[in-house]
C-alpha cells in the first residue's frame, strides 16, 4: 500500500518527517496545510511534489490524501485530530498526543466514532532496537526487572515566547520530551509484567522541579511505582544537557541503552549493551532504515491489514502515558493557563457544544412531577471529575449524547464538584438546557437550619438561582418530619428549589412526610435517592446510606409511581472484570481519578453468596445478548416498573458510552425475575 501523506503545520519536525516519508517506499508526501498559503508554498519549494493547502481545513478536505501527520503546537493537537479524524483520515499525531488525558480520550473516542486509524508519534517505538529490547525484557534475560532509569533533557536558550518555554503553548521538558521516559518506563513494565502496553501503569507518580520565568518545567524527575514493585526514575529538562539514556535493571543483569531516542546512527546502525549477572557485557546490535522511515511505514502496514491502531503505540498505551504526565504535573503542581477554568470555553473538537455530534447511542428522557423539563434517564454523577480540563470533557459528552441531566452535593469533594459544574455551565451557557440535582443537610449538619445556608453556598458554586431539583442528602430521625417538609417548601416559595426528594430516607419516614405534606396542602416528595442496583449492598457504601431494593420498597415506588435516582445502579465495578482481579487478591488498580472504589470496599460492600450467582447470571445473559454484564446490570435497573434515573460515575468517555447501551435493552419480566433472583 502507498500511503498519501498530508502534513498539518510546517514547524521543523514537519520538514523532519517530510523527509521520512519522501525516503520510505510505502508513501508519498501529497499535500501539506499551514495557516497561510506563504509557509505552504515555502514548504513544498523545499518537498518538491507535495501540493500546498492555505489553510489546515482545506488539507482535511483534499481526497487525494489517505493520512494526516499532526504537527502543530502540543495545545492544537487534539481538536485538529478530532477533525482529521471526522474527515476520514487516518492520523500519526506527533506527542504528546494531547495537552492532558481528558484530551486523549476525547481523541481516541473520535477515532472509535469514526472508525479510524489513530497513532502517537513516538518514533522510537517503532524502530527494531526498542522491539529487541522488549523482546529480551519479556524473555527474562535479566530476570525480574526491578528498576528503570530513564532520562531525555538538553540546554535551550531561554525564550519565554518559543515553544519550549512558553506556557500558552504547553511548553517545558515534561510535555517536550519527558513524555519520552515515560512512555519507555510504562513500555517496559508492561514487557516485564508479560502484558500489552496500557495494562500496567503506575499506582503512584511523585515528582520535583524547577520552573522557569513562565510557570513551565525548567528541569523535572519523578519516580513511578508499578504494580508489580518496578520502580522507574524518570528525568527531564530544556535547561540543561541530561545523559539521555536508558538502563533497566533486574535481579541478573541489566540493559544499559546509550542511545534509546535517536536508536541508530546515520548509517543505522543501533546497539546496545546487555549486562548478564555474572558481569560479562553483551553488544546487542543491528542496522535499520532511518529512524522516523520506521515510523512512517507501521503506519502504512496498518493501514494495509485494515488495523484502527499501531502495536508500536496503542491507544491504550496513549491514554496510559498521558495520565502519567497528568499524574507527574500535578505532583509539582504545573497547570498550564488554556487548562484553567476560564480558558474551557470550547469543547476540545473546536466547535461549539451541540446535541447529536458523534452521537452513537440514542439517550431516552423521562419526566418527574414538578420539573417541566426532559430528565435523562441516565443521570451523570458529579463526583469523579478531577479538575476542569476532565470535567469539560465528559460533561461536552454526554451532553452531546443527549444528556442534559447532572447529580451533585454540596459534600462532593469539598465542594468543588459543585464548582467545576457550575463552571462547565457558564462556560457552555447551557444552565437553561440542563437539569442540575443538588443535595444538601448531610451527616453531621443534617437539620433544618442547615438547608438554607448550605443552599446559598451550592447557589454561589454552581453560578446559578436555583437547582432543579433538590435531595435531602440524609435522614436525621430525631428531626420531626414536619421540619423538613416546612424548610424545603419555603426553598420552593422563594423559587431556590423547583422540587425536592429524599435520599437515603427509610420508606416509613417518606411516607410520614408526604402523609404531612398532604394533609397540610404541601408539596410533597417527588422523587427518592437511595441506593438500588442488580447486587444487593450487602453493608452500607457510606454511613447513613439506604437501599430501596427491598420488596415493600420496590412496591411501593411502582404504586406510586415515585421516581427512583439510585446511586451506585452498577454497583461500584462489580459487574466488571475488575471483580475477577479483586477476587483473586490481585494488585490494586492504578486510581484514575479521585473517588474511586477501593479492592476492600468492593468485598465489604457486595460480596455474598447472593450477588454471586447474580453476577453469574448477568454475565450468562450479557453473552446471549452480545452486551457486557455491566450493561446488562444498569439495564436492570432501567427495565423497573416505575421511573427510573439511574445515577451513573463515569471516569471515563467509554463508560459513558457503555453505560448509554443499556438504554437498547429490553428486558421482559421473565428476564427481570430470574437475574434477580429470590429477593
Amino acid at each position: 500500500m502507498n500511503t498519501r501523506w498530508g502534513i498539518l503545520a510546517t514547524g521543523r519536525i514537519a520538514h523532519t518527517f517530510a523527509g521520512a516519508v519522501q525516503a520510505s517506499a510505502t508513501a508519498t508526501l501529497t499535500a501539506v496545510g499551514s495557516r497561510t498559503k506563504e509557509s505552504a508554498q515555502a514548504f513544498v519549494d523545499r518537498w518538491q511534489g507535495a501540493k500546498p493547502h492555505g489553510s489546515y481545513q482545506a488539507l482535511l478536505d483534499d481526497a487525494e490524501v489517505d493520512a494526516i501527520y499532526i504537527a502543530p503546537p502540543h495545545p492544537q493537537h487534539a481538536e485538529w485530530t478530532i477533525k482529521a479524524l471526522e474527515a476520514g483520515k487516518a492520523v500519526l499525531c506527533e506527542k504528546p498526543m494531547g495537552l492532558n488525558h481528558p484530551q486523549v480520550m476525547a481523541m481516541v473516542d473520535a477515532a472509535e466514532v469514526s472508525g479510524g486509524f489513530l497513532m502517537e508519534a513516538f518514533m522510537y517505538r517503532a524502530h527494531p532496537m526498542t522491539g529487541r529490547i522488549v523482546e529480551l525484557v519479556r524473555s527474562g534475560a535479566i530476570g525480574e526487572v526491578r528498576h528503570v532509569e530513564a532520562s531525555f533533557g538538553f540546554n535551550a536558550p531561554y525564550r519565554p515566547e518559543g515553544r519550549l518555554y512558553a506556557n500558552e503553548l504547553a511548553g517545558g521538558g515534561i510535555m517536550d520530551v519527558g513524555c519520552y521516559p515515560v512512555s519507555m518506563s510504562r513500555l517496559i513494565a508492561a514487557a516485564a509484567a508479560g502484558v500489552p502496553p496500557g495494562e500496567e501503569e503506575p499506582v503512584d507518580v511523585q515528582g520535583s522541579a524547577t520552573f522557569a520565568g513562565t510557570g513551565v518545567d525548567a528541569c523535572a524527575a519523578a519516580v513511578l511505582r508499578f504494580p508489580s514493585g518496578i520502580v522507574a526514575q524518570v528525568a527531564t529538562a530544556v535547561t540543561v544537557g541530561l545523559q539521555n539514556r536508558v538502563v533497566v535493571s533486574g535481579s541478573q543483569g541489566a540493559i544499559h541503552i546509550a542511545e534509546p531516542w535517536r536508536c541508530a546512527d546515520e548509517n543505522g546502525d543501533w546497539r546496545f549493551e546487555l549486562v548478564r549477572g555474572d558481569g560479562e557485557s553483551e553488544t546487542v546490535s543491528g542496522n535499520s532504515a532511518p529512524l522516523y522511515v520506521h515510523e512512517v511505514d507501521a503506519v502504512s502496514e496498518a493501514l494495509a491489514s485494515g488495523a484502527k491502531e499501531s502495536p508500536c503505540m496503542s491507544w491504550a498505551d496513549s491514554v496510559g502515558n498521558a495520565r502519567t504526565l497528568d499524574a507527574w504535573r500535578r505532583s509539582i503542581g504545573l497547570v498550564f493557563d488554556q487548562e484553567r477554568p476560564e480558558r474551557q470555553t470550547v469543547p476540545v473538537h473546536g466547535r461549539p457544544l451541540r446535541v447529536g455530534h458523534g452521537n452513537t447511542q440514542s439517550m431516552q428522557h423521562g419526566s418527574v412531577r414538578g420539573i417541566d423539563k426532559p430528565i435523562s434517564r441516565l443521570v451523570m454523577g458529579c463526583d469523579n471529575q478531577p479538575d476542569i480540563a476532565h470535567a469539560s470533557v465528559m460533561f461536552d459528552h454526554y451532553f452531546e449524547q443527549g444528556g442534559n441531566t447532572f447529580d451533585t452535593a454540596h459534600i462532593y469533594g469539598g465542594g468543588r464538584m459543585e464548582s467545576l459544574l457550575g463552571a462547565w455551565m457558564a462556560n457552555r451557557g447551557v444552565r437553561d438546557e440542563v437539569v442540575v440535582i443538588g443535595k444538601g443537610a448531610h451527616t453531621p449538619a443534617n437539620f433544618p437550619d442547615r438547608v438554607a445556608p448550605q443552599l446559598d453556598v451550592s447557589l454561589e458554586r454552581l453560578a446559578t438561582n436555583h437547582v432543579d431539583l433538590y435531595f435531602l442528602h440524609r435522614d436525621n430521625t430525631d428531626v420531626d418530619v414536619s421540619e423538613w417538609m416546612d424548610v424545603l417548601n419555603r426553598e420552593c416559595d422563594a423559587g431556590r428549589i423547583t422540587a425536592f426528594g429524599a435520599s437515603n430516607w427509610s420508606l416509613a419516614r417518606i411516607q410520614e412526610a408526604n402523609a404531612y405534606a398532604e394533609r397540610n396542602g404541601l408539596r410533597p416528595f417527588v422523587a427518592v435517592s437511595n441506593n438500588f442496583s442488580l447486587a444487593r449492598m450487602v453493608d452500607p457504601v457510606w454511613p447513613g446510606c439506604i437501599a430501596a431494593s427491598t420488596p415493600s420498597f420496590r412496591a411501593w415506588l411502582a404504586a406510586e409511581q415515585m421516581a427512583l435516582f439510585p446511586w451506585s445502579s452498577q454497583a461500584r465495578g462489580f459487574f466488571t472484570p475488575r471483580f475477577d482481579a479483586v477476587q483473586a487478591e490481585a494488585p490494586a488498580a492504578a486510581v484514575l481519578t479521585g473517588n474511586q472504589p477501593s479492592d476492600a470496599e468492593m468485598r465489604r460492600c457486595w460480596f455474598a453468596q447472593d450477588n454471586f450467582a447474580r453476577r453469574e447470571r448477568a454475565v450468562a445473559l450479557a453473552k446471549e445478548l452480545g452486551a457486557l454484564p455491566i450493561v446488562v446490570a444498569l439495564a436492570w435497573v432501567l427495565n423497573q416498573p416505575f421511573p427510573c434515573f439511574p445515577l451513573v460515575g463515569p471516569r471515563q468517555l467509554s463508560e459513558t458510552t457503555s453505560s448509554l447501551k443499556a438504554l437498547d435493552i429490553a428486558l421482559d419480566a421473565e428476564q427481570m425475575e430470574w437475574l434477580y433472583g429470590k429477593a
